[in-house]
Parts: C-alpha cells; sequence; structure tokens
C-alpha cells in the first residue's frame, strides 16, 4: 500500500517525521478530502493521531479536510479508547478528525489472522472493503450544521458510553430534569463497566463542533441534554429509529431483550430504581444496544 504524505517536503525535512494516510479520498473539484488511517493490530495507535494532530501545527490543516481513523476490533479496549480520546484533542485544536472501527463484526483472532496474509491470499477473501468506506464517509460527514453545533453520528464505541455516562450525569441536575420531562424511550444503550443506562438516541449523535469559549481544563460534551431536547424538536435526522440502526450496522452493538438477558434485566431494574420515574419505557417493553463480544474481550491496558 502507498502512504500519502501529510506535510510538504519542507517541513518533513524540518520535523524529521511526516504523518502519511493510507487512503486519501477527494471530490473529483478538490472540495473534499478525507485522510483515512487504518489500526489493524499496533501496540500504539495513537502515535499516527499525533503525528497529524502536531503536522496540524506546522501545515494546518485544510477546513475541507477531515482525518479518519479506523481502529480494528484487535486493537484492545483501553488503546482504542486513549486514540478516541486523542481524537477530542485533535478537535481542540481546530481539526475535523473521526475515529470508527475496521470491520466490527469481525473477532481479534480473525483480524490477526488476516493482518498476516499477503495481497494475494486476501484477494481471495471477498472482503466488504465498500462497506469499510461507506463508514468512513457516514462518519466523516456532518449530518447538519449551524453555529451551534455540527452533528454527526457517533463513529466509536467510546462515544457512545461517554454520552450513556453523560446522560446519566446530566439527569442528576435540576436543569437536566427539567428538560428531560418525561419522556418514553424504547432503545437503551447499556454499559456494563459502569452499570448505567441512556437512550440510543443520546447516545448515537455527537457535537463535533468544539466552543469556541471552552475551558481548556473543561470535558467538551459530544451530546448535551440542552441539544438533544431542541434537536429532538427541531431536526429530523435526529431519530430514534435512525440511531439504533446506525448503532447496529456500522458499530456491530447487539440487540437483546429483558427476556434474553437476566443480568441487564437486574441492572436495568437497579438502575431505574435510582431515576425517580423520570424514565418511562415502551408500552411493547424496553430493547438494548450492547457492544459486540470483542469489546470487552480484551483486558484494558
Amino acid at each position: 500500500m502507498h502512504e500519502i504524505d501529510v506535510l510538504d517536503a519542507h517541513w518533513q525535512r524540518v520535523l524529521g517525521y511526516s504523518a502519511r494516510a493510507d487512503v486519501l479520498l477527494t471530490r473529483d473539484d478538490g472540495s473534499r478530502r478525507i485522510w483515512i488511517e487504518f489500526e489493524v493490530s499496533r501496540a500504539d495507535p495513537v502515535a499516527n493521531h499525533v503525528k497529524f494532530a502536531t503536522s496540524h501545527l506546522f501545515q494546518p490543516q485544510s477546513a475541507t479536510d477531515s482525518f479518519v481513523a479506523m481502529v480494528s476490533p484487535h486493537v484492545t479496549r483501553g488503546r482504542r479508547n486513549l486514540a478516541a480520546n486523542t481524537i477530542l484533542l485533535m478537535r481542540r485544536i481546530g481539526m475535523s478528525a473521526f475515529q470508527t472501527v475496521l470491520f466490527p463484526t469481525l473477532d481479534p483472532a480473525e483480524i490477526k489472522r488476516l493482518n498476516h496474509l499477503s495481497a494475494i491470499e486476501l484477494a481471495t477473501h471477498s472482503l466488504d472493503t465498500a462497506s469499510e468506506l461507506k463508514r468512513a464517509l457516514l462518519v466523516a460527514d456532518p449530518l447538519t450544521i449551524t453555529e451551534g453545533y455540527q452533528l454527526h453520528y457517533a463513529g466509536d464505541l467510546f462515544e457512545v458510553f461517554c454520552n450513556t455516562q453523560r446522560f446519566n450525569e446530566e439527569l442528576t441536575t435540576t436543569h437536566g430534569q427539567s428538560l428531560w420531562g418525561r419522556r418514553t424511550i424504547k432503545y437503551f444503550v447499556y454499559d456494563s463497566r459502569s452499570g448505567l443506562f441512556a437512550p440510543s438516541k443520546y447516545c448515537a449523535y455527537i457535537n463535533a463542533l468544539t466552543p469556541t469559549n471552552s475551558s481548556r481544563t473543561s470535558q467538551t460534551p459530544l451530546m448535551s441534554m440542552s441539544l438533544y431536547t431542541s434537536l429532538d424538536e427541531s431536526e429530523p435526522k435526529f431519530d430514534g429509529n435512525l440511531a439504533q440502526t446506525h448503532l447496529q450496522r456500522q458499530l456491530n452493538m447487539r440487540l437483546t431483550t429483558l427476556e434474553q438477558s437476566p443480568a441487564i434485566e437486574e441492572a436495568f431494574v437497579a438502575w431505574q430504581t435510582t431515576k425517580t420515574n423520570r424514565i418511562r419505557t415502551h408500552p411493547k417493553g424496553p430493547l438494548f444496544l450492547v457492544a459486540p463480544n470483542w469489546f470487552d474481550k480484551f483486558p484494558s491496558k
């Protein structure tokens, strides 16, 4: 594979290194470019993120460019989350940057096996590369842009579970409770690590626009209760069915029910008791979206 340099020859000489993309997608008229980096099984997947970020300091990314890291299931949870956090730092310095999953339906052992095959051997496996490129475009291209937000689908499980955490934090505040009211939810995301649940629509979208007046030390919310409630009333692309479909098809989250998962039922009942009846479930019963098996298979490192 021929990699594409991000820095020009001058800055490569000055810095002694260059960020390189595995794939560069460019519109015919040159109005949009997406730099894609594949992280298949690296011990340090953050290295390329950092090269792109520091390159931006010397040769700024064009306003029409985006960086997309595609991280395979073979990269352990802690390392892929570290890489996803680096994406947030890249946005803080003004970059359009995203992370998503590479081949989310394959388990780590299969990724490792494929990674050791020759190009000729890989060609015999008929891998659905078109769907992978489609995912990169889906994550990088905004659904809606306004002065106050830039709405995207969540590209990575890290973002999904950050939103789960954020929803629960906001629902403990008077302001958050006032905005939320009492809404009926059918699809819930379940984070087995924290035992928390949240509406899948809250979890499946992010605001990729970093506030210009945000504190240097404050967390940038990917979704917020105020944005959720405003979008819920005004944005047709902010849709519960689209949300749960995205989480299943693009991030390989698994759909389950209370009957199929007694452990989730126990956790859900315990969680509901802390919400003082602010969460109403659908009359036909709740459905739950959980992480792919490979996400929790490896310990954090």
